[in-house]
């Protein structure tokens, strides 16, 4: 029997150890892609934050060492020292406005000392600019002054003056001041036509009473016409602040003078302060007004004698309008200076005196401008061709006639599309006027002048211009009941209104 010996099965040494498998490659590429992958994640952002911290810091220490480097040359205070010599130059020219209103006064009927003792005056607060010293003229908006009985006018050393009204112009929202003082200071027009978007400017006035309050803002827009504020308009669009109380102060650029007159901001519902969005009358417009109404009491416009209309897209294609813009000729005043010209319904407008005319509110504005008498050129297609023909501008004759009437319509546009015309309204009527006497009331419409039926304010506006005053004013009038009527209102021919 053999014998065990445990030396013949390794016994007396230990156990081999289990052999660990080799490490594949695959693992090791998945390990350093998570790798990566986590560095990415999680590295990358905290080397970018401080880089950019870095990158910051670096820009700021630039960026003051630069400045450093231009105030020690008087750069930057030149810059500010053209802000301030601006200011400097038209500030003592402009002047806080105050108007009351008394109530019961009817025009100058009211017994009693000035000054409202019982505080009892219907006040509203404005701005205005000095813009002739020494005949003592003052600029600043008809809203401010509209319907005064009493017109202040407090200087800039604080000095207070009664006012009296030249003149004012409702259509442009402009007014013109005559005081009587020692006046040091008058602003200088300037050319707002040479304004661009971007340029600097101040506005200067008395928001909410505080008196020469200076804001700095860019022009953001020029020739805004069509905001339905007034009925002309190219309003210069600034974000200078703007507020209640700078109505009728100026806007100058860097060089002092005015060129423009703040007049509105525009803002939502909720705020009825600065957002943003201030409107000045352009001095291009603005001087023209004022020196009308200085040297005649009323402004003098241009007219041609036609009623437009804006031309659509398919209607520029369909005439052969090469640029799409103008302004189509609805109808033309019979006897007016168009009729007289050759021009007909259904022609396209495109130039006048040499100025391009891009839709109706454009050629309203153009022709207002020229001088009446005047004979220039106007451009139009017709049949997809060009022509050119003289016209002799013709006063606008709306103002005088609806004067001597004693009542006043104002257009409601029409809730859709504008182009379609909208509603005459009449919103005043002059106590035992013509137009009272036949029983005209606020609130009735004007559904036509005579035959002819008028939608808008220059239908209606034309219409009566093609009239004999001497002959009175055929309406027909609606009551706000929906009942119409006929009236004519002075001449030969005045009667009542007929149901």
């Amino acid at each position: 029997m053999a014998s065990f010996d445990p030396q013949d099965f390794g016994l007396d040494e230990p156990p081999p150890r289990p052999t660990t498998p080799p490490v594949r490659r695959g693992f090791l590429l998945i390990l350093f892609v998570l790798t990566l992958l986590a560095s990415l994640v999680y590295g990358l952002p905290y080397l970018a934050d401080n880089a950019g911290y870095a990158w910051e810091s670096g820009r700021s220490r630039a960026a003051s060492e630069a400045l450093a480097k231009l105030n020690k040359a008087g750069i930057i205070a030149r810059a500010s020292e053209l802000f301030r010599m601006a200011t400097a130059a038209a500030a003592p020219a402009v002047v806080r406005v105050e108007a009351k209103r008394f109530p019961g006064r009817a025009n100058g009927g009211r017994e009693g000392a000035p000054g409202d003792p019982l505080g009892q005056a219907d006040a509203s607060l404005g701005s205005g600019v000095i813009i002739d010293k020494d005949r003592g003229f003052v600029v600043t908006n008809n809203h401010v002054v509209k319907e005064a009985d009493e017109i202040v006018v407090r200087l800039s050393q604080g000095t207070r003056l009664p006012a009296r009204l030249v003149g004012a112009d409702p259509k442009t929202d402009l007014a013109v001041l005559q005081i009587n003082g020692k006046l040091t200071t008058a602003a200088a027009w300037g050319d707002s036509d040479k304004l661009d978007i971007g340029d600097w400017v101040l506005a200067i006035g008395s928001p909410f009473a505080l008196d020469h309050t200076v804001t700095a803002g860019i022009v953001s827009a020029t020739q805004r016409n069509d905001l339905r504020i007034n009925e002309y308009e190219s309003f210069i669009q600034t974000d200078a602040a703007i507020n209640p109380g700078n109505s009728g102060g100026p806007l100058i650029d860097l060089t002092g003078k005015v060129i423009g007159i703040n007049t509105a901001i525009y803002t939502s519902n909720q705020s009825q302060g600065n957002e943003g969005i201030g409107l000045a009358i352009p001095s291009s417009m603005a001087r023209r007004i004022v020196e009308s109404l200085i040297k005649d009491g009323r402004v003098i416009r241009g007219f041609v004698g036609v009623n437009m209309e804006l031309l659509t897209p398919d209607q520029a294609r369909a005439l052969a309008i090469p640029d799409g813009k103008g302004a189509l000729v609805k109808t033309v005043l019979p006897g007016g200076p168009a009729d007289k010209a050759g021009l007909h319904s259904g022609d396209v407008i495109v130039q006048l005196n040499g100025k391009d005319v891009s839709d109706p509110d454009n050629l309203k504005r153009v022709t207002a401008d020229l001088a009446v008498g005047s004979h220039v050129p106007i451009g139009f297609y017709r049949e997809g061709k060009l022509k050119t023909v003289d016209v002799t501008i013709a006063e606008f004759p709306g103002t005088p006639v609806l004067a001597s009437y004693g009542f006043r319509v104002h257009e409601i546009p029409s809730e859709g599309d504008p182009n379609l015309g909208g509603i005459l309204e009449i919103d005043q009527v002059v106590l035992d006027s013509p137009a009272s006497r036949v029983g005209l009331q606020p609130g009735m419409r004007i559904l036509a002048v005579g035959q002819t039926q008028v939608h808008t304010k220059a239908e209606y506006d034309a219409a009566i211009a093609a009239l004999n005053p001497d002959q009175g004013l055929p309406l027909l009038v609606q009551t706000p009941d929906g009942q119409a009527g006929s009236v004519t209102i002075g001449g030969t021919r005045a009667n009542s209104p007929r149901r």
